[in-house]
């Protein structure tokens, strides 16, 4: 996640190449509704400046400009705010100016009139003319520079040097009194406020301070936020003994935050993360109260995790948590306190199962909590209370993670069945590989673990969790596989990097902004194997955002064939500009509105032919010693049905002796071989196989090759696979058509009994379990109406 930084050398830095006319290029773009000018050094460096979209009265309302923006795999820091930048804005009435910014250019803010206060940075360097000029209603200026810096007395209206009142730090009047301009107003005030390395301070008492918001806007920070035990202001070391009220209250820019808070807090003020995008806060060792409404206000529904390290559970209120976080949010203590605080008032509201959770043990450095008498999970870490905090433990900074088969631990073996909650949050792997027996990633499992760049997935992998791989920037291609059926909400949001997307067949629900990432130059491929689309997030208005309208628009769609219309009409699916289709393997070995989903994996899958008038699908290890190619699928039926298959099996076998083949073109059912054929007449043949209720059928079709070549052959092709019942409802005489001739087939069986040459599945029309009178009068019902 993006971190709180200083940007005062770089931004002297830039100061400097412009002075020295260094060579520059620049462009513009937008990001969050604020509109950028990104200048890039020859020497690769980079920085932005604030610009109207050329314009005036671009802006309204409440603007917080980030510190950094992400655009084209790049962070860029704000350094300044462009010329003319929010002139004529007369509908702002406020803006956040983050630290880094060195310097306010020509008009910058002219004519904002709905403009009450304004707080100008601890890096600000350069104010320049006319910047405030027409902001008539300006009446409060803070600015955290601790020495002034002289500009022009033009920037401001006679009017707000006269009524407006200048706040600045602790002992830095006598400057700003003494310095061209702003000794211009009347009424200079210090404040027992401070900022250093990003973070806002107020002085509590002679040696101690607490965290505080910026100004009354808050909304003063965003990324990762570790805030120190002490800090030097001044020549003055204070320590860091609380959380102020409101600290980070409206804390909701686009970037999600993490708080790391010290041993040295021993309160949690009220509102202190009310309305926050706070996904993860850590409580030092000292905490011993949080105070009203601390996780309100909406903060419960970005908050993942709440790591209190106390030993003692602090004391909170009834409404220092919303009800609905006992049941969403994890809480992580320390592990020999956790008897402790099941048993604390509120704090034992929080979820009994793995909410308190901790690993039960590790394992070639990956931490595991046992899930069944047989099976675990990878769990993120759970540590003894004067430990470093749980997701810096074993694995964090592995580079490879391979997740095994299976683990021992005292003396028993356990499956690894899936990968828990948060269970490798933000750890520094470039890979992951998964065996085949995970089935489940859950919530959060890989949050921004911004250094992957590979996933390869379990191949029976069914659900994919929110969240699970949200901030994984650095992965640039993903293969979803046919297990997969699910995907969470935002489960890979803003993995901005990601160019191609390939997603299996077997995928039925994509969660909201489960892609989502609106930086240009980012997603442009998406395949969807899947030959029903797969459904969305149903918003009242109907309309989901799996992705993002940046990669709706830029990114092409391609899709099954017989699939094409069905996405055209899909919500969400639809709002591709560019959908193209390919012949799938699924359209390929399908009737046409088939349904069935194959797969075909490995170093040699089936692939996609054209030939005979027909797209079929064949066998791709011809000529390939001793090797297999193969394709499966499992199915059921709910009723007495027929499988049937054209095929045509190509390969080597002693014509002068029996069942001798070098080469193999086999069908199998759940392991049994059903026919195995070397060489074969060369054309295509039906083949059909029954099928009974209620079993489930593993169907797979393989070609094995051995060690030689018969120079023209060596295949096994597929197609027009089809399930279909084993009689028609009402073709009684089993003639394939349902016709007044059935009905007399009918009444003569049940004058005579005889059932001899007529199907007794297909009389019983009204599906009773019995062939009676009644089947005739819903046969002849169908027959006038033409449905059943």
């Amino acid at each position: 996640m993006k971190r709180i930084y200083l940007f005062k050398a770089i931004a002297l830095l830039m100061l400097l190449a412009c002075a020295l006319g260094a060579s520059a290029a620049t462009e513009t773009f937008s990001s969050g509704g604020i509109y950028y000018q990104l200048t890039t050094y020859s020497d690769g460096r980079g920085v932005l400046s604030v610009q109207n979209n050329g314009s005036f009265n671009t802006y309204s309302g409440v603007v917080n400009i980030p510190d950094t923006v992400y655009y084209n795999g790049n962070y860029y820091p704000v350094t300044s705010i462009g010329y003319q930048a929010f002139k004529n804005c007369t509908g702002l009435t406020a803006v956040t100016i983050p630290e880094g910014v060195t310097m306010l250019m020509n008009e910058s803010f002219a004519g904002c009139t709905a403009l009450t206060k304004i707080t100008l940075p601890s890096t600000m360097y350069t104010i320049y003319n006319n910047a405030f000029v027409g902001c008539t209603n300006l009446t409060s200026i803070t600015c955290l520079r601790e020495t002034a810096k002289s500009f022009d007395a033009n920037n401001f209206d006679q009017s707000t040097y006269a009524n407006a009142t200048l706040y600045v730090p602790q002992g830095s009047k006598s400057s700003y009194q003494s310095t061209a301009a702003w000794s211009q107003f009347y009424n200079i005030q210090e404040i027992n406020k401070f900022v250093v390395d990003g973070i806002y301070y107020t002085i509590t008492s002679g040696t101690t301070v607490s965290v505080t918001y910026r100004d009354t806007d808050y909304c003063s920070y965003d990324g990762y936020v570790n805030i120190p035990p002490t800090v030097t202001h001044n020549g003055t070391t204070y320590t860091v003994t609380a959380i102020g009220t409101s600290a980070f209250r409206d804390c909701v820019t686009n970037w999600e935050c993490e708080i790391i808070v010290p041993n040295t807090v021993t309160t949690v003020g009220n509102y202190a993360f009310y309305n926050c995008h706070v996904f993860y806060v850590e409580l030092g060792k000292g905490v011993t109260s949080i105070g009203n409404y601390a996780f309100q206000g909406g903060t419960e529904n970005y908050m993942g995790i709440i790591y209190c390290r106390s030993a003692t559970p602090p004391t909170i209120t009834s409404n220092t948590f919303p009800e609905v976080a006992y049941n969403n949010v994890v809480l992580w203590v320390p592990r020999d306190k956790i008897p402790a605080y099941r048993s604390a008032t509120y704090w034992s509201n929080f979820r009994e199962d793995y909410r308190f959770g901790a690993c039960d043990f590790v394992c070639d450095n990956i931490p595991y909590r046992i899930t069944a008498f047989d099976e675990v999970e990878v769990s993120a870490y759970c540590m003894a209370a004067d430990s470093s905090r749980f997701y810096t433990g074993p694995g964090y900074e592995l580079e490879h993670v391979d997740i095994p088969l299976t683990v021992e631990y005292e003396g028993r073996r356990y499956y690894v069945t899936s990968i828990g909650y948060a269970a490798c949050l933000q750890w520094l792997m470039t890979d992951v590989t998964m065996e085949d027996n995970i089935r489940d990633i859950e919530q959060y499992a890989f949050y921004y673990c911004r250094n992957l760049t590979s996933v390869k997935f379990s191949n029976y992998l069914n659900n994919i969790g929110p969240a699970a791989f949200y901030g994984c920037s650095g992965l640039n291609e993903l293969n979803i596989p046919n297990s997969v059926k699910t995907i969470g909400n935002r489960a890979f949001y803003r993995c901005d990097n990601l160019m191609s997307l390939t997603i299996g067949n077997g995928l039925e629900y994509v969660g909201w902004q489960a892609f989502y990432s609106d930086y240009d130059g980012g997603l442009q491929s998406v395949t969807c194997n899947a030959l029903v689309p797969p459904q969305g997030y149903d918003w009242e208005e109907n309309v989901d955002n799996m992705f993002s309208t940046v990669q709706y628009s830029d990114a092409t769609l391609y899709v099954p064939t017989s699939a094409h219309e069905a996405y055209q009409t899909a919500m969400s699916w639809r709002q591709f500009g560019n959908i193209e289709t390919f012949n799938s393997l699924d359209d390929a070995l399908n009737v046409p509105g088939g349904t069935i989903l194959f797969t075909s994996e490995g170093d040699y899958p089936f692939v996609v032919m054209a030939g005979d008038g027909r797209v079929y699908a064949q066998s791709s290890n011809q000529g390939v010693h001793n090797s297999e190619s193969t394709v499966s699928t499992t199915v059921s039926v709910s009723e007495p049905s027929i499988l049937s298959f054209d095929f045509k099996a190509w390969g080597e076998s002693d014509m002068y002796a029996t069942n001798t083949h070098y080469d193999e073109c086999v069908f199998m059912v759940n392991g049994t071989s059903i026919f195995r054929y070397g060489a074969r007449d060369n054309d295509w043949e039906t083949f059909t196989y029954e099928l009974q209720p209620n079993v489930t059928y593993q169907l797979r079709w393989f070609y094995h090759k051995d060690v030689s070549d018969n120079g023209e052959g060596d295949y096994f092709a597929l197609d027009n696979i089809k399930i279909a019942p084993k009689s028609i409802r009402g073709d009684v005489d089993g003639d394939g058509d349902v016709a007044i001739a059935d009905v007399s087939v009918l009444i003569d069986y049940l004058l005579s009994g005889n059932a001899s040459g007529i199907s007794l599945t297909a009389a019983d029309a009204d599906r009773d379990g019995d062939v009676a009178i009644s089947d005739v009068s819903v046969l002849i019902d169908y027959l006038l109406s033409g449905t059943w």
